[in-house]
């Protein structure tokens, strides 16, 4: 039986820009940095205390309308104002969760154009 996930993939167009992205806007830190294939590094990012890790793929530079990522966090409406201090474009302003109202919820973009949730983990309603 599987133990953890180890990481998810997470589309980026440039490294350097995606990396700065996460480290200095949400705080995350480089786990591992190493060369792989030519013009491209095997990149993991790392919440910190966390065991999931997100490895940055290529983009092939296509968007989707879902988010790419979802992380919980215990104040969306204090990250989401940090956030907007720091430049971050949000597609949805905090709001109560459709599929649980204990929890609330806000979209936003990142460097490379993923889209990101970040929401509280509320009790089953």
């Amino acid at each position: 039986m599987p133990t953890y996930v180890r990481f998810v993939e997470l589309p980026a167009l440039d490294q350097q820009r995606v990396v700065k992205f996460y480290t200095e806007k949400l705080g995350f830190r480089v786990a591992l940095d190493r060369e792989y294939q030519e013009g491209w590094r095997w990149v993991t990012l790392e919440i910190p205390g966390a065991q999931t890790k997100i490895l940055l793929t290529k983009s092939n530079g296509t968007t989707r309308d879902v988010p790419n990522l979802v992380l919980t966090v215990d104040d969306v409406d204090a990250l989401y104002q940090d956030l907007k201090e720091k430049g971050v474009e949000f597609t949805s302003t905090p709001q109560q969760a459709p599929w649980n109202s204990s929890e609330s919820f806000a979209v936003f973009r990142d460097s490379e154009g993923n889209l990101v949730m970040i929401g509280t983990e509320g009790a089953i309603a």
